[in-house]
C-alpha cells in the first residue's frame, strides 16, 4: 500500500513539475515582412524574436536584397545580404517597442569590389514603434559602415531612415505620412555626400487578425542626386508565422 501512495505522489509531482516548466518555458516567435519599393526593388526580412526572464527580448532578423545592381547587375550575383541580431524593449505597458540591434552586411554593396566579402560592413541599426490606441507610429533608421579597407577596392557608407507616423482612424485602419530617405554619407573615391533620394508621401496601414498588417505608401521625391523618379511607391506586409 505504502508503495502505491509513493507512486502516486510521484506521479503527481511529475507531472506538476512538467506543468510548472511548460509554464516557465519561454516564447520563440518567428515572422517574415515582404516588401517592395520603386529603388530597392522587392526584398523579404526574417525576424526572430526569443523571451527572456530579463526586461528585453534578444532579437535576430535577416534581410534579402534582390536588387541587382546592389551586387554584379550583369549576373544578379553577390547580392546584399544583412544579418544581425538586437534587443527588444516593451516599455509603458507594451505602448513603446525599442529594437536596436547590430547587423552585418555581407556582398559587395559597401565597395567595388568583383565578387562576395563576408562581413563587408557593420549596420547599426534602430526600429521604434509606438501605438496608444489613437497615434500609431513606426521608424527606423540604419547606418551602413563598411569594414572591408583594402588598397585593391574603394569603399562607401550609407545611411537608411524611414517614419510612418498616424492615427488609427479605426480597429483597422491608419491613415498617416510617409517619409524615408536614402544616400551616401562617405565616398573613398570622391568629396562630399550622395542623396540617392528622400521622399514624403502618405501612408494607409491596414492591420488584420493574428498580428497581420499591410502597408502602402506612395508621393513625392523631393530630393535626389542620381536622378531617381519625380514620385515613389512603397509596400509592406508584415506576417507572423
Amino acid at each position: 500500500m505504502k508503495k502505491i501512495i509513493i507512486t502516486l505522489c510521484i506521479l503527481v509531482l511529475s507531472t506538476y513539475f512538467i506543468e510548472a516548466q511548460e509554464k516557465e518555458k519561454k516564447k520563440a516567435t518567428f515572422a517574415t515582412q515582404i516588401l517592395h519599393n520603386s529603388v530597392a526593388g522587392f526584398y523579404p526580412i526574417f525576424f526572430g524574436n526569443f523571451e527572456t526572464n530579463k526586461s528585453y527580448d534578444i532579437t535576430i532578423y535577416s534581410i534579402f536584397w534582390t536588387n541587382p545592381s546592389f551586387g554584379n547587375l550583369d549576373s544578379g550575383s553577390d547580392l546584399l545580404l544583412e544579418t544581425g541580431v538586437g534587443l527588444g524593449f516593451k516599455m509603458f505597458n507594451k505602448k513603446l517597442y525599442l529594437n536596436p540591434s547590430m547587423g552585418i552586411s555581407h556582398g559587395k554593396f559597401s565597395s567595388n569590389s568583383e565578387g562576395t566579402k563576408i562581413a563587408e560592413g557593420l549596420v547599426p541599426n534602430l526600429f521604434v514603434a509606438y501605438n496608444d490606441g489613437l497615434f500609431d507610429f513606426e521608424g527606423y533608421i540604419a547606418y551602413y559602415k563598411s569594414l572591408r579597407e583594402d588598397d585593391d577596392i574603394v569603399t562607401k557608407d550609407y545611411l537608411l531612415n524611414w517614419a510612418a507616423p498616424g492615427i488609427q482612424v479605426s480597429d483597422r485602419i491608419v491613415l498617416g505620412a510617409f517619409y524615408e530617405s536614402f544616400g551616401i554619407t562617405r565616398q573613398e573615391d570622391a568629396s562630399g555626400s550622395v542623396k540617392i533620394y528622400q521622399w514624403l508621401g502618405g501612408s494607409v496601414k491596414m492591420k488584420f487578425d493574428k498580428g497581420i498588417s499591410f502597408r502602402i505608401s506612395a508621393g513625392a521625391t523631393l530630393t535626389t542626386d542620381v536622378g531617381t523618379s519625380d514620385e515613389f511607391y512603397k509596400v509592406a506586409a508584415f506576417i507572423p508565422l
